[in-house]
């Protein structure tokens, strides 16, 4: 074998200038398709994976009838009074469910009384008790709150938000200041996994939450609702008024402000989605009577899969650059079999000798796979390098692309290679390679030594 590998890497040095060029055919290809396969992979990528057909986001369509979604991430959140009846439904088992919970987006900015850190312009989210077991919060210190405590002064802090204030120390028990209020820390849970903020149905890429308060305490204390909030009704113009102060107001307007998601069990999914389904509709059909709900389909019930789905689906243009990549990269395969055509070529004669001292076909085979080997071990290393580079040129063009207004370490998640990722994709490389180099490589083995050595 050593003898093998001395004369393959001899073999892989002659004719060095058509083996560099061979190199870097592959590096460009592999880097574009490594570079492009990558964002794919993590823009299909979710931390809620497992939960993708039992969490469903629900909405009712109150606007009026001129309005109506724009697509399926546009439904409308549920307004106060429908979120109030459809809670009430789920406490007295009208409807069976694993579980519901009610969230809305927030803003304000947190802060220490003895000022010992930089206060931090955070958004957060209002939810209830049962929000964190439904996205299956990952809690680093302490632990969700109970429901008796839906109305305190409490809150979660994300784990960034935590390494700011308090340096990544357990902070439960310790106090944080929003709006002159203070608030006690009774969790802290990492969300560095979680590439999208599905619970407010934005799905967006560019922040996470970093802090969690109970919604009853929040609408108690008017914190502000930010996020899509429509009206679309008579009620429009007070949509400014509504976001900002008057919660009154708010609680019994034609306003949509609280996300809702049901989670239904894995065993008996399909029966309590229908359920649901079946309360929604009796219900809608019963505020008819009252002059609401004018639409042909008056409530939507999307699992966290077609939503995702659809999140998928506005990646067209990267599906194209992708295409485009295989295409390159298949043509880099031509080329690198035009190439070993071609050094073969030039050491028939060396072949040729090897035959005529004893060496069979398959010694020969042997020979060519491994110089192939090395050279595609050089072409793939190089190629993860350069998909390295292509993935943080990419992820700059990201942040310009949001005016750089993005966290920067969640937007990088979108661009980051996993680690086994990359190795099945080199694996998957390989034996590209190692196939498409079959045909130059068998070739080469059929040289008859007569016809190179006579003479």
């Amino acid at each position: 074998m050593k003898d093998a590998l001395h004369l393959a890497w001899q073999g892989f040095k002659q004719k060095s200038k058509l083996t560099t060029l061979m190199i870097v055919n592959l590096v460009i290809g592999i880097t574009l398709l490594l570079t492009m396969s990558t964002i794919i992979d993590q823009s299909g990528r979710s931390a809620m994976s497992h939960k993708l057909n039992e969490l469903n986001h629900i909405s009712l369509n109150y606007m009026d009838s001129e309005f109506d979604r724009r697509h399926a991430l546009r439904t409308p959140p549920m307004t106060y009074r429908d979120a109030q009846a459809l809670s009430m439904a789920f406490e007295k088992k009208e409807v069976s469910l694993a579980n519901l919970s009610f969230n809305y987006t927030t803003s304000f900015i947190l802060d220490l009384n003895d000022n010992s850190a930089r206060p931090l312009n955070a958004t957060g989210s209002a939810v209830d008790e049962h929000f964190f077991a439904i996205m299956d919060a990952p809690f680093l210190f302490g632990n969700p709150w109970p429901k008796n405590m839906n109305d305190s002064a409490i809150i979660v802090l994300e784990k960034k938000a935590n390494d700011h204030l308090f340096a990544g120390q357990n902070s439960v028990g310790k106090f944080v200041v929003i709006n002159n209020q203070q608030l006690e820390v009774v969790g802290v849970i990492d969300l560095s996994h979680h590439t999208f903020r599905f619970q407010n149905n934005s799905f967006s890429n560019r922040e996470n939450d970093l802090a969690f308060i109970p919604l009853n305490y929040a609408m108690a204390n008017n914190l502000p609702r930010v996020g899509y909030m429509p009206c679309m009704t008579k009620e429009e113009p007070l949509r400014t008024e509504f976001r900002q102060s008057n919660m009154t107001g708010l609680k019994s307007a034609e306003c949509g402000f609280l996300h809702t998601w049901a989670q239904v069990s894995t065993d008996n999914a399909q029966q309590q989605v229908d359920e649901l389904t079946l309360w929604l509709r009796n219900y809608t059909q019963q505020q008819m009577s009252q002059g609401r709900f004018p639409h042909n389909e008056p409530y939507y019930v999307q699992s966290l899969k077609l939503l995702h789905d659809t999140i998928y689906s506005f990646m067209d243009w990267e599906r194209v650059y992708l295409n485009f990549a295989y295409l390159l990269f298949a043509i880099t395969l031509v080329n690198t079999v035009g190439i070993l055509l071609a050094k073969n070529q030039h050491r028939a004669k060396l072949v040729s000798l090897y035959r005529a001292l004893g060496a069979n076909r398959m010694y020969i085979i042997k020979l060519q796979v491994i110089e192939l080997l090395i050279g595609a071990t050089i072409a793939i290393t190089l190629g993860l390098v350069g998909a390295q580079l292509g993935l943080y040129v990419m992820y700059l063009l990201a942040m310009y692309s949001m005016d750089y207004v993005g966290v920067a370490e969640q937007v990088q998640r979108l661009y980051n290679m996993d680690i086994w990722f990359a190795f099945k994709a080199a694996l998957s490389i390989y034996a590209t390679i190692l196939i498409a180099g079959l045909f130059p490589i068998i070739t080469a083995s059929r040289i008859a030594p007569a016809s190179q050595l006579r003479g």
